[in-house]
């Protein structure tokens, strides 16, 4: 088998800046957890190849939990794409490929916090359209 690389978008990791967790009462055995997840994209001045996705997300189940985050993912595109290929890259694709760091933080961290809400597993998510950008 061939196995080729991509290297018109290139990912540098997912940093978690904030994370926010509040328990109200002890896990219900139906929670009802609604998901928030809202990522926009950031263009630095200083490199015009890089592009960082912050994707906000908040999980809550009204009887027992709050829990939001905010990460930053990222990315540096090469020089020579076209406009409808970058913004592929920088809408879908980025926010895609980071979300799994972000799913599986929350599984961690709510797993390693014993009955209070034990481990937590959100569905996958797709991201279509585009992002709203962030300003400073």
């Amino acid at each position: 088998m061939e196995v080729k690389t991509q290297s018109k978008l290139t990912f540098h990791g997912v940093d978690i800046i904030n994370v926010n967790f509040i328990a109200f009462a002890p896990r219900d055995k139906n929670l009802q957890i609604d998901i928030k997840c809202e990522p926009k994209v950031f263009y630095p001045v200083d490199n015009s190849y890089a592009f960082k996705i912050i994707m906000e997300i908040e999980l809550k189940d009204e009887k027992c939990f709050v829990l939001a985050l905010k990460a930053i993912g990222n990315f540096e595109l090469e020089s020579d794409l076209d406009d409808e290929l970058r913004k592929t890259f920088v809408n879908s694709n980025a926010p895609a490929i980071m979300f799994p760091y972000i799913r599986s933080f929350i599984t961690t961290l709510t797993g390693n916090m014993g009955k209070v809400i034990g481990a937590l597993v959100i569905p996958t998510h797709f991201f279509k359209g585009e992002l709203d950008e962030f300003k400073e």
